[in-house]
């Protein structure tokens, strides 16, 4: 709204009028500077009362703890007219008939000028530091000896005495070291160290010295590298940064419940926000910052799966990223809404092959007999319901299907030829020793050809979710790669995101290949994250999504290299 303010000052008989236009949500009153009608007599509070404009018309609202006057009456609330009379403090507040082009209209005077009343208020008291006995000087002397006395040379004595003692890290200090604790506290440990809290010689090996990588490394000697040590090539100058950098310069202790790691972005931007141009062979974009400065994510896809292979893809890239894992699949026909008859017709969702790892933050991988077999049997004779092939091993399957019908041959033998085999030899020349019934072999044979045509067939067997591999044969099925995780190196916790409806993130009803990249872009996570500084998104900075040590680069760095 907007309203048109006149401050009044009274000279004698003659009447200063100042007027101007102020505007806001709300016209606020008060001796705060941010208040539309600034009141700044000592006696009215920072924020006292607000004028808003409603439906019904102009109302005044208290803001503050101290009376508002409205008509001679104390209120909360009240709506006011032209011609209303507000008392705020010593102002007096008249609401006249505003002009065209405002809501309102209202003129503004001190009717109780402050006079000699502060003045008398401060003349009867010390205020000052040269009003007292004391000077600048002196005070500060006394004040600067008492603390070192008592912050510095008694927490030192205190703490010389006890060095020699042994350490008890099962019982608390007490005596001395509870008033050095109180005198000389430079914080909160974190929950991991507290155990040694009392000790402080645990990772300070010496007074008014900083704490060495080797006392880190005394516990934490496999913590892992951020860079590849083996090579280094464009990384070398990098390295020898990182070798030099102090573990306390990114993780500082003291600092309580909150984390050791220091999760600022300017950490990592430093290095990210150049290194295209410094390292050109590692193939690493730049990075100035999330979300803006920050390139769009690169998926990690199977590139060939008989050599176990991957490649890194850029989301959105012209042609579009394929996943090539050798299996043929369509989330879009298991994601029906009518069901399936061997669920009892219920609709499946992604809850029922995508089963969460015990922490929560990733999915067990997919396997055949964790989400398939269910529905997808691996039968191959009517008359042996109850026999399925392994699955997972090709030259195996038709090793057990050859043995199945070889022991039904020689058990229950096989079906008489259609006319009896005439044999011939010299009269009188003994009889041959009994050989195997004539066509058992060939019946086998036959039967685990048909049931070979069963098992990898394109409609019902292995072909259906299976790519052939003609160069291993004519049952044999292409290697098959399934990746569980896509942003490697990245992390991404789903047990935190589990509010979310998989398919706000995840668009699979409209998967028809197996090659569909489901990952979500940049452009799908700043929906709900931020900078590390955002008001109403998620503040986000590097750590949440990316790891620094790394244990599959090697060790950081050695105890011996720290103690140079």
């Amino acid at each position: 709204m907007q309203a048109e303010v006149t401050f009044l000052t009274r000279r004698g008989a003659a009447v200063i009028r100042k007027s101007q236009i102020v505007s806001g949500e709300s016209i606020r009153f008060g001796r705060g500077t941010d208040s539309e009608v600034p009141l700044p007599d000592i006696r009215v509070e920072i924020a006292a009362a607000a004028l808003s404009q409603r439906a019904e018309g102009l109302f005044i609202e208290k803001l503050g703890d101290a009376p508002l006057l409205v008509r001679g009456s104390s209120t909360v609330s009240e709506r006011v007219a032209p011609g209303d009379e507000i008392l705020i403090g010593p102002y007096k507040v008249v609401l006249t008939e505003p002009p065209a082009g405002v809501d309102a209209a209202l003129s503004v005077e001190l009717m109780q000028p402050l006079g000699d009343t502060l003045q008398r208020l401060t003349a009867g008291s010390r205020l000052r530091l040269d009003q007292t006995h004391w000077s600048k000087r002196g005070a500060s002397w006394a004040a600067f000896l008492l603390l070192i006395g008592l912050c510095l040379a008694v927490p030192i004595a205190l703490y010389s005495r006890e060095s020699g003692k042994p350490p008890s890290p099962s019982a608390p200090g007490a005596g001395g070291s509870t008033f050095l604790g109180i005198a000389w506290n430079p914080g909160e440990l974190s929950n991991p160290h507290r155990y040694f809290a009392q000790h402080c010689a645990t990772c300070h090996e010496n007074s008014f010295t900083s704490v060495k990588d080797s006392a880190c490394l005394t516990c934490h000697a496999a913590i892992g590298n951020h860079i590849e040590a083996a090579e280094l090539g464009d990384f070398a100058s990098a390295h020898e940064d990182l070798q030099g950098t102090r573990c306390a310069e990114c993780h500082q202790e003291h600092r309580g419940l909150r984390s050791l790691v220091i999760r600022e972005g300017a950490l990592c931007v430093q290095c990210h926000r150049s290194l295209a141009e410094a390292a050109p062979k590692a193939e690493i974009r730049d990075v100035r910052g999330f979300p803006d400065g920050h390139p769009q994510f690169r998926v990690s896809l199977v590139a060939d799966a008989a050599q176990r292979s991957t490649r890194r893809v850029v989301l959105g890239s012209d042609p579009k990223p394929v996943d090539h894992p050798n299996l043929t699949f369509s989330h879009a026909a298991h994601l029906v809404p009518e069901g399936f008859p061997a669920l009892g017709y219920k609709p499946m969702v992604c809850a029922d092959c995508h089963v969460p790892e015990p922490g929560g933050e990733g999915f067990l991988p997919i396997t055949y007999e964790g989400q398939c077999q269910h529905c997808h049997a691996l039968r191959f004779d009517a008359e042996l319901p109850w026999q399925q092939v392994p699955h997972g091993d090709d030259a195996r399957v038709e090793a057990e299907i050859e043995g199945y019908y070889a022991i039904i041959a020689v058990n229950r033998g096989v079906p008489s030829p259609s006319a009896p085999e005439i044999e011939r030899r010299v009269p009188g020349s003994a009889a041959p020793p009994e050989s195997e019934p004539p066509g058992r072999r060939a019946w086998v044979r036959q039967q685990t050809a048909r049931a070979l045509g069963i098992v990898f067939d394109e409609k019902r067997g292995c072909y259906y979710c299976h790519i052939p591999d003609p160069a291993r044969g004519q049952f044999r099925v292409a290697p098959v790669m399934l990746l569980t995780r896509f942003l490697a190196p990245a992390r991404f916790d789903h047990a935190k995101h589990a509010p979310i409806d998989c398919g706000e993130c995840h668009d699979a009803r409209k998967s028809q290949a197996s090659g569909d990249v489901l990952i979500p872009g940049i452009e799908t996570c700043v929906t709900c994250h931020g900078t590390e500084t955002a008001s109403f998104k998620v503040q986000s900075t590097c750590t949440f999504c990316h790891i620094f040590h790394r244990k599959e680069l090697g060790p950081m760095r050695q105890i011996a290299e720290s103690e140079k």
